[in-house]
């Protein structure tokens, strides 16, 4: 059984493909540092090695795109037991601040609304996976889905979301609103399409905020 999250603060960065999300964690991370804070930085699916391993199987370039739903749903929950087994816990519990790229609203959005997954099965799975490990803060990218597309293909494309169509990148965002707007607790929504500094100026008060 998982334990009670700690004293940490848990945070993490949602949005679609081309948001922009790593650039903004590695600025909140090292403005957090300068600060003398205890920071840890994880992503999903990966995070240990294990769950790096079913990362590599979802994205591979043969078969990557020919998991079924339920198949990556399982996979993405594996990978997410150990996570926050063997790097999430432990560094909450020792009073950290753990910044993740990806975790539970992307599985919601990906498996859910774009792959129509029975969201009462996703969540079911969630709180058996996931427990007391909810974020504290979320930030979601938000960006318009037009303007991510020609990001990802200007980088190249990398797996089968990353090729996706106009009609895929605009499903993600309404997917990852629709949460922020049922979540605005723990959610806030970023706008994406501005300046990166005065993003990262944003997302540093924030999380001072909630510090």
């Amino acid at each position: 059984m998982l334990q009670v999250k700690s004293s940490g603060l848990f945070i993490t960065f949602e949005g679609g493909e081309g948001v922009g999300k790593t650039t903004q964690i590695q600025q909140l991370e090292t403005r957090l540092k300068e600060n003398d804070r205890d920071v840890i930085v994880t992503r999903e699916p990966g995070g240990t090695p294990a769950a790096e391993a079913v990362r590599n199987l979802l994205s591979h370039e043969e078969f990557g795109g020919d998991w079924t739903p339920n198949a990556e749903l399982m996979l993405l929950n594996a990978a997410r037991a150990m996570h926050i087994r063997d790097v999430i816990q432990p560094a909450l519990e020792e009073g950290k601040i753990v910044l993740c790229d990806r975790y539970i609203d992307s599985t919601r959005v990906y498996q859910g609304h774009l792959a129509r997954l029975d969201m009462n099965f996703i969540m079911d799975l969630e709180r058996q996976i996931v427990g007391t490990h909810i974020p504290d803060l979320t930030f979601i990218m938000d960006l318009d889905a037009e303007k991510a597309m020609e990001r990802v293909q200007s980088r190249g494309a990398m797996d089968h979301y990353d090729r996706g169509d106009l009609t895929l990148y605009q499903k993600l965002r309404d997917g990852f609103l629709s949460i922020a707007n049922d979540n605005p607790n723990r959610c806030v929504t970023i706008d994406a399409d501005q300046d990166a500094q005065k993003i990262a100026d944003a997302i540093f008060s924030l999380t001072q905020e909630k510090l």
